[in-house]
């Protein structure tokens, strides 16, 4: 039994010791892969603080690592270089205080950078960063930041970076852009720097004072405002095009001034860009071109004065040409008639009735050419302002019914109704009564012109408000439109065409223009068109009310005497002309008077037979050859009384114009008379300065 006892007891032992032996082996196994693994983490960690070893080195940065305590962990390669470290020095230095103090002696202000690390130290920010200068001008930048591990601080990493390089290209850079600043404000021109989309972000000191704003006030867009509201439009489209296309801006407006004034700018700005071709900005400029623009606006201005004087000028060569043919024409047709019926009469076989017509066709055509040549002297005269007129209180309700009188007879042999409708109290006005009555002739004849036969001319004179109007209406051949306003223009007609239907100088309407411009007054013209007639209205100013002086009648024309009415018997005329048909003209005309006449060819001869022959009377031209008429009266009028030196004497002369009237009274004339002379004129004008009465019978 003992046996059996026993069996049990060692099978038992045995099984304790497999499994104990068994339970070693597993452990020795798990030991193994337990050792194994963290052989393999060792490896890794080691390849990993390698890498991380080659990084720190690596880096351009110095680093160095402490614990909340200054303790000194780690640091690299560049950090020695840096601070200039020694490896010795360092080993022996293991707290970060004892390395500071090491090269404080480096920095430019120790103490601002003790007093630095301490706040740090005390206050332990998660991160700092600062800016060191060294005393031998190199400028580090300190960052450090808290490392955690598992979320507790295990300490600061700090960083050293050497921005030297970086310091120096900064202040390079300011300085350059301090340079270019002060190159901008010193330039004449403003200066404007735009962002690439568009907002203005600087002006130079010249846009500044120019402006009399700040750069607050015109940043963005707000220039805008600047700009000629006229201008704006314009200059903003050429602006965004700018911005969206990159191309050149440039522009022409007006920019306002600090006094709100406006001057002719040329804008102008080039877009900045990088190597890429982006626009990085807008440089520009504003140059006043004021004075240029204003001299070339003087300069435009007076090449148009230049285009419309040419065009003026040729204008009125071709008017003055019209004017010659149609004043040739006008001179030589009744010429054509003068010359012609002379010749006729001259051959001496024609009847006496056809004597007679050919006389009155002569007469008919001499006073037309005499009127033409008056019109002519008139029209100078008053365009020289050589007019002078006898104001005096007149009125015109008078004047007009002298004018219809002496136009009836012309109506009347064309069948023309003559109507008025005068208004005897419509009031005076201040005038030349002459100049009045050639007023209103003139409209009437130019009506009666122009009227067909069977047609009405209606004359009106009344008192419109403040001013007296006289109105002459016709249904004659009317105006167009286009050339109502030049039917007053000297030398213009309608028709001045080869195949026009009336003849004429073109000068009636011209003359009553300035004519009642020189009475202060108004004249238009009125028509509905070629063929619906016309109306000429004339406007004057009614005179001053004046009680002391009472109403004038028109100074009535010089009357027509018959011939034989006044007897010369007994005087005796010296004539001087060099012009031998004039002076056998008035020597007949004398002669048959009764008058004796003596002739001479020259001032010279006339003078002569004044001293020898003593007339009563003296006749004279005045353009004659070496001494003219005015010399010769000089010459008489020094002589004394008993040599004839008083004796009255008439001017007779082609010369019309007022001026040459004066400068013959004063020369010592006592009349005046224009050629050519109506014959009974020129008796009368002898009778009067003689002293003779007209005989009765």
């Amino acid at each position: 039994m003992e046996d059996n006892e026993e069996k049990p007891s060692h099978s038992t032992s045995l099984q304790t010791s497999n499994a104990v032996l068994r339970a070693g082996e597993l452990v020795e196994r798990e030991l193994k892969q337990i050792k194994k693994a963290l052989e393999e983490k060792t490896r890794q960690l080691d390849h990993s603080l390698s890498i991380l070893r080659a990084t720190i080195e690596s880096t351009a940065d110095g680093i160095l690592v402490t614990d909340e305590e200054g303790h000194v962990f780690r640091f690299n390669e560049r950090y020695l270089q840096m601070w200039q470290i020694h490896l010795p020095e360092i080993i022996d230095m293991r707290q970060h205080r004892q390395l500071l103090k090491f090269y404080c002696k480096y920095l430019a202000d120790p103490q601002a950078f003790m007093y630095r690390i301490k706040e740090i130290y005390e206050t332990w920010p998660r991160e700092s960063f600062d800016s060191l200068e060294l005393a031998d001008g190199r400028v580090f930048e300190r960052f450090s930041k808290i490392q955690y591990v598992d979320g507790r601080s295990v300490g600061r990493v700090w960083s050293f970076r050497d921005i030297t390089a970086r310091k120096h290209a900064e202040e390079a850079l300011r300085e350059s852009n301090e340079r270019l600043f002060f190159m901008a404000d010193a330039m004449p021109q403003k200066i404007f720097i735009a962002r690439a989309d568009g907002e203005l972000d600087y002006f130079n000191q010249q846009w500044k004072d120019y402006t009399g704003l700040a750069l607050e006030q015109m940043a963005g867009w707000e220039w805008i405002k600047l700009i000629h509201p006229d201008d704006a439009e314009e200059s903003v489209g050429r602006w965004r095009d700018s911005l969206a296309t990159g191309e050149p801006f440039q522009v022409e407006c007006r920019f306002r001034k600090a006094d709100g004034g406006y001057r002719w700018h040329l804008i102008r700005a080039q877009a900045r860009r990088d190597a890429k071709g982006v626009i990085l900005m807008w440089v520009g400029s504003n140059t006043d071109i004021d004075t240029i623009k204003r001299a070339d606006e003087e300069k435009k201005q007076l090449l148009e004065n230049e285009r419309i004087a040419r065009s003026e000028a040729e204008r009125a060569s071709h008017i003055k040409d019209e004017f010659l043919a149609t004043l040739s024409h006008e001179l030589r047709t009744p010429l054509n008639a003068i010359l012609g019926w002379s010749q006729l009469i001259l051959h001496g076989t024609m009847s006496r009735e056809d004597i007679h017509r050919g006389l009155e066709t002569i007469e008919r055509n001499a006073r037309a050419q005499n009127k033409l040549i008056e019109d002519l002297l008139e029209m100078s005269s008053i365009i020289s302002g050589k007019v002078r007129l006898d104001v005096q209180r007149l009125d015109v309700a008078a004047i007009a019914e002298v004018a219809i009188e002496s136009v009836t007879p012309a109506a009347e042999a064309k069948g023309i109704h003559l109507q008025k409708t005068v208004d005897t109290g419509a009031g005076l006005v201040s005038g030349d009564s002459n100049r009045l009555q050639q007023i209103i002739w003139n409209l009437l004849s130019n009506a009666v012109k122009f009227t067909p036969r069977g047609g009405t001319v209606e004359v009106s004179v009344g008192r419109i408000a403040s001013h007296l109007e006289v109105t002459v209406r016709d249904t004659g051949l009317g105006i167009k439109p286009e050339f109502l306003v030049y039917v007053f223009d000297r030398f213009r007609q309608a028709d001045s065409s080869l195949t026009r239907n009336y003849g004429g100088l073109g000068l009636g309407l011209a003359i009553v223009k300035q004519l009642v411009g020189l009475h202060g007054g108004t004249v238009r013209a009125e028509s509905a068109g070629e063929g619906k007639g016309a109306s000429f209205i004339v406007c004057l100013p009614l005179a001053p009310v004046d009680d002391t002086r009472g109403r004038q009648s028109p100074t009535p024309a010089p009357p027509i005497f018959g011939d034989g009415n006044i007897a010369l018997a007994g005087l005796t005329i010296l004539v001087v002309d060099d012009e031998l048909d004039a002076r056998e003209l008035i020597n007949e005309v004398l002669t048959q008077c009764e008058a004796k006449v003596i002739t001479a060819s020259n001032a010279v001869e006339g003078l002569g037979i004044l001293k020898s022959h003593r007339p009563d009377l003296i006749i004279s031209d005045i353009g004659m050859p070496e001494m003219d008429g005015y010399q010769l009266i000089r010459e008489v009028r020094s002589l004394p009384a008993t040599h004839g030196g008083k004796t009255p004497a008439i001017a007779l002369s082609a010369f019309a114009h007022s001026e040459d009237r004066t400068k013959a009274m004063i020369a010592g004339y006592q009349i005046y008379l224009s050629k050519p002379v109506e014959s009974h004129e020129l008796v009368a004008s002898i009778g009067n300065l003689a002293g003779w009465k007209r005989k009765t019978g």
